[in-house]
């Protein structure tokens, strides 16, 4: 059954409002709890894991394994949409996490480079799939925006609350004579999320036809260049994914190289998630606010970029080291809050017939923006910093993403005719037939 909640309308009546039913919530909730505290307890040794289990192949077999799952992990279900749309919601999650269990369980199992390389593109694969699936079910169900924000924002503390705990399971059960017993719980964490997640997820139903057999057709990319408001969007979530992805690049070599106690520096890397936990309900609950007055994601996801620039800012004025980076730290995890549910919000929101395929443009966009900000964060300011002027990096980053964001602000207001006047509350979706 589907749950409703009360929305006030301009002569004060009470209108039902459409929200995902709470077994649905409840099921999404845990079971990405279950399956991200698996994740986030194998990524942090996931590198000497993969020395310890090839010593002849050196960093080789390092940087390939981690190429290949970050790969997989990102772009492989975007290229298999085509073929996982036929498979239904329940079947094809439930399938994802338990191919990602089986993939990591058999990690300490695996002798040769290339079944390293093998089970890491398959776990991979299962995260991926299991993103896309979670996310146009969502899209599909909560038919308005403020609605899936706050599901998105949802999973969103669920993910940093098993990234904060993640890391203290790898300390306490990683051993390179026994990968066994981390990877064991590895995997029994993703199994229990594929039991507590069937109660939920609809069954028989599956994911929207796309227009192609392609991840993005010919007629969503000619929607990109025609419509203002889907180009807008593309825009700011690429420049916001670009700065985003600084922090777990430049900013962690940063803190790395700058900072000689060991708890502070997992103080600010951790920060992050751990602010995320606390804050979130809050912070979303502010965005519900603006967008029932009238605010769009195309607006908060500006705002949440100008945050992103003064994070940035701040970590080029001068300021005493810890200063700097704890104030940049607290800032980046306010836009981080704001930013990461309500990227998924706008792309499902966008006026594109299948939300797979606005998923698939989602995730392309995304995987561009983060691939570009890792490049610059891991070679232009390791660079900058080698020669002492790493503070003119996070200045004239900070002043690009400010100018450029006030820009497509600024145009987006001088655009009447491409403005995006859809309701935060009605369904910006277009009825697909499945």
């Amino acid at each position: 059954m589907t749950g409703t909640v009360l929305k006030e309308t301009a002569d004060g009546a009470a209108e039902p409002r459409q929200a995902a039913p709470r077994r649905l919530r409840a099921s999404l909730a845990l079971e990405t709890l279950l399956g991200a505290l698996g994740l986030y307890s194998v990524i942090p040794v996931l590198g000497t894991l993969l020395a310890a289990r090839s010593p002849g192949s050196g960093a080789a077999v390092v940087g390939v394994g981690l190429f290949c799952y970050t790969a997989s992990a990102g772009l492989s279900a975007t290229l298999a949409a085509h073929w996982l749309r036929k498979v239904p919601y329940a079947s094809g999650m439930v399938g994802a996490v338990l191919l990602t269990a089986a993939a990591f369980g058999l990690l300490p199992r695996a002798g040769a480079d290339w079944q390293l390389c093998a089970l890491l593109v398959l776990a991979g694969f299962g995260v991926s799939a299991h993103f896309l699936y979670s996310r146009v079910l969502i899209a599909e169900v909560v038919r308005h925006d403020i609605g899936r924000n706050q599901l998105f924002s949802m999973l969103q503390i669920a993910v940093n609350a098993a990234a904060a705990l993640g890391p203290f399971l790898a300390n306490v059960l990683y051993s390179p004579d026994q990968p066994q017993r981390l990877m064991g719980m590895v995997a029994l964490c993703y199994l229990a999320a594929a039991v507590v997640m069937l109660p939920g997820i609809p069954r028989g139903t599956r994911p929207p036809a796309a227009s192609t057999t392609w991840p993005v057709g010919r007629p969503v990319l000619r929607q990109v260049v025609t419509v203002p408001r889907i180009r807008r969007v593309i825009l700011v979530s690429v420049l916001g994914t670009f700065v985003y992805a600084q922090f777990y690049s430049a900013f962690v070599f940063y803190v790395a190289q700058d900072f000689d106690s060991a708890a502070l520096r997992s103080f600010l890397v951790a920060g992050p998630a751990i602010w995320i936990v606390v804050l979130q309900a809050g912070v979303t609950a502010v965005v519900s606010r603006l967008m029932r007055r009238g605010t769009t994601p195309f607006a908060v996801l500006g705002g949440a970029n100008l945050l992103f620039g003064v994070s940035m800012t701040t970590l080029g004025l001068g300021l005493p080291p810890v200063v700097g980076a704890v104030l940049a730290v607290l800032v980046f995890s306010v836009a981080e809050m704001a930013f990461g549910p309500m990227v998924s919000t706008a792309y499902a929101g966008l006026p594109i017939a299948s939300s797979l395929e606005a998923f698939n443009l989602r995730q392309v966009c995304w995987s561009f923006g983060e691939a570009l900000g890792a490049l610059s964060g891991g070679a232009l300011f390791v660079t900058l910093h080698d020669q002492g002027h790493g503070r003119l990096y996070w200045a004239a980053l900070g002043a690009i993403t400010l100018t450029a964001t006030g820009l497509l602000q600024y145009l987006a207001h001088r655009d009447p005719a491409g403005k995006d006047t859809t309701a935060t509350d009605a369904s910006p979706t277009p009825a697909v037939t499945r």
